[in-house]
Formats: C-alpha cells, sequence, structure tokens
C-alpha cells in the first residue's frame, strides 16, 4: 500500500517517488518566500544614493512612500547629511549639469529644482559654481532643432515657442536671432 505524502507543491505524491517531487512553485513565489527581512531607512536611503544623486525632500518622499516612519527618516538622512553622502549643493549641480547638457534653459531648471524641493538659495548657489552661457546654449538648440532664420512672423514664432519652453528668456532668445542674423549677413 502507497503511502502519500505532501510535498512543496500543492500536488501530492506516493512516498516512493518523494525523492524525485520537484519544488513547483513559481518563481514570482520563490523570491518572496527568500526575501530577507526589509531594510531599515538609512540601507535604502544608501541604495538609493548609490544610483544617483537625489535631493533631501525626494529622499523623504521615496522613503515615506516606502512605509518608513518620519522619525526613521528624519534619522536616517541627518546621519547621510553628516557623512557628507547626501548633500542639496552636489545634487543640484549635478541636476543643473544634465540638463543643460540635454539642452534645457536656465528657467525649466530652476522650476524642475524647485519642484524637487531645492531651496531658492542653493539653486542659486550651483548656477553660480557652474556659470554656463546661455545663449550659447541657445544657439546650440536651435541649429539642432532648425538651422535657418525663419521666413516669416509664424516660423518665428514656433521657434521662438520652443525656446522659451526649453527654458530660455526672451532676452536670451533675441540675443541668438541677432547673432544668427549678423552671422548671416557676413556671409
Amino acid at each position: 500500500m502507497l503511502k502519500w505524502h505532501k510535498t512543496l507543491s500543492v500536488t501530492f505524491v506516493p512516498s516512493c517517488f518523494q525523492a524525485k517531487a520537484v519544488n513547483r512553485r513559481p518563481k514570482r513565489l520563490q523570491k518572496r518566500f527568500n526575501r530577507k527581512p526589509k531594510d531599515t531607512a538609512l540601507e535604502r536611503a544608501v541604495r538609493l544614493l548609490a544610483r544617483r544623486e537625489h535631493s533631501y525632500h525626494e529622499l523623504v518622499q521615496k522613503l515615506t512612500a516606502k512605509g518608513f516612519y518620519a522619525t526613521d527618516i528624519t534619522s536616517a538622512l541627518d546621519s547621510l547629511v553628516e557623512k557628507g553622502w547626501q548633500c542639496d549643493l552636489r545634487f543640484t549641480e549635478s541636476w543643473i549639469r544634465h540638463r543643460i547638457e540635454s539642452g534645457f534653459g536656465p528657467r525649466k531648471i530652476r522650476q524642475e529644482l524647485s519642484q524637487k524641493g531645492v531651496n531658492h538659495s542653493t539653486i542659486e548657489l550651483g548656477f553660480e559654481n557652474i556659470a554656463p552661457k546661455w545663449q550659447k546654449l541657445a544657439q546650440q538648440v536651435w541649429q539642432k532643432k532648425y538651422n535657418c532664420l525663419p521666413l516669416d512672423w509664424n516660423e518665428k514664432a514656433k521657434q521662438i515657442r520652443f525656446l522659451m519652453y526649453r527654458g530660455f528668456s526672451n532676452e536670451q532668445i533675441e540675443a541668438m536671432y541677432q547673432l544668427e542674423q549678423q552671422k548671416q549677413d557676413d556671409l
């Protein structure tokens, strides 16, 4: 007479075949059962900072979304700031460089940093440390997209709207158009 034993899966197998029993649990469930205990707020914050720079406010939002208590979050982030692992100025400078390389102007970058919870004085200090040439950047962005002066007002308005969306001011756009006009007149 065969004895039946329950294996890890839901199926029942006779005892004589028990050695051949296979764990039939799907991989997604195996991962759940092999999971390590939950991280602390400090460990999660360090893991986030290992990928890229984050502002203090961003880290608070992400850790709160993961369900950590506010006291744990503030103690963890304060220790990271003391160690120098999290710095809003360093984040600001990194973000400014990244967005300049993507072709965005000062207005758009300031607005994005404000949304990320960086205070105004840190943003201004970041811009002072980097000090890009906005007119030249506007010219590069314009040349990549259009590369020819507009023939009518509708086309010029379209180009100006594009550059304003990218975060350049009216003064920077007009100065760029004047330089392009001078270049064309010299030819």
